[in-house]
């Protein structure tokens, strides 16, 4: 699933609540609802308004018998996901972003995170090479948290936690900083793209608060986070590559996913 455009997951919170903003587990049987607007897409530009046998997002169980969020998209159909906090970010703010999920069949060219390979990447702007930022190998039928770390701002940052520990990104760094307000992002949760397969993935956990103990459950951080040996959480800001300081899109949309604008 490819992370791409990381700060499109974001979601915001009035200045005056110090609570989580997205709060779902399937666990407790709560109503998907909750997330915000279900998109089904068929096929391009036909959408549906109600789930139906081959394209759906429900409430069910993994194969494993666990609770689950089932997304649920058949050959050559396009889209199944819930769109979050729609036009409530905020700039010069840090979002908290946690889920947890498992995947069914892997298609390489899933958008969401890239799955067979989860890929968090760096678009410094819409006709820009998406540069790879960290890549983990993923297999089906196995549960995985995640857990992210935006703060909207030209330029912001973004941090990655990956089953608990906080992940060291291919700068040698635990941070990226980028361009991470493009003027308007919203968290998406589901299964886009590829197509070429049906796609089953599932989703137990997600979370979107404005501290780190809001999202501890879904990215599976326990009573606190778990830094790695190499952590800097105050990097220098650079213009590592070409366009790093230009504009930004970086990994969204979350196969079980999260992350992502229309």
């Amino acid at each position: 699933m490819q992370l791409y455009k990381v700060f499109a997951v974001l979601a915001a919170l009035q200045p005056a609540l110090a609570k989580s903003l997205v709060d779902f587990s399937a666990a407790r049987g709560d109503n998907p609802s909750i997330l915000g607007l279900r998109n089904l897409e068929s096929v391009r530009n036909t959408k549906l308004d109600e789930n139906t046998k081959d394209l759906y997002i429900k409430l069910d169980k993994d194969p494993k018998g666990t609770p689950a969020l089932h997304f649920h998209r058949k050959k050559d159909y396009i889209r199944a996901e819930y769109h979050s906090l729609k036009n409530q970010i905020e700039v010069d703010k840090t979002y908290y972003i946690g889920y947890k999920f498992s995947l069914g069949a892997i298609q390489q060219s899933l958008m969401i995170w890239q799955f067979g390979k989860l890929n968090l990447q760096y678009q410094a702007s819409g006709d820009a090479k998406r540069v790879s930022q960290w890549s983990k190998e993923l297999k089906t039928d196995t549960v995985y948290s995640i857990g992210l770390v935006i703060n909207t701002s030209r330029p912001g940052w973004v941090e990655l936690y990956f089953d608990g520990e906080q992940q060291t990104l291919s700068s040698g760094s635990t941070r990226l900083k980028a361009n991470t307000f493009p003027g308007q992002a919203d968290p998406k949760f589901g299964a886009y793209r590829g197509e070429e397969v049906q796609i089953d993935t599932y989703v137990y956990n997600i979370q979107i608060g404005t501290t780190i103990d809001d999202i501890k459950e879904a990215a599976g951080l326990g009573s606190s986070p778990k830094p790695t040996a190499t952590s800097n959480p105050t990097p220098v800001p650079t213009c590592a590559w070409e366009g790093h300081c230009e504009g930004t899109s970086l990994c969204r949309r979350v196969l079980c996913q999260m992350l992502t604008q229309a």
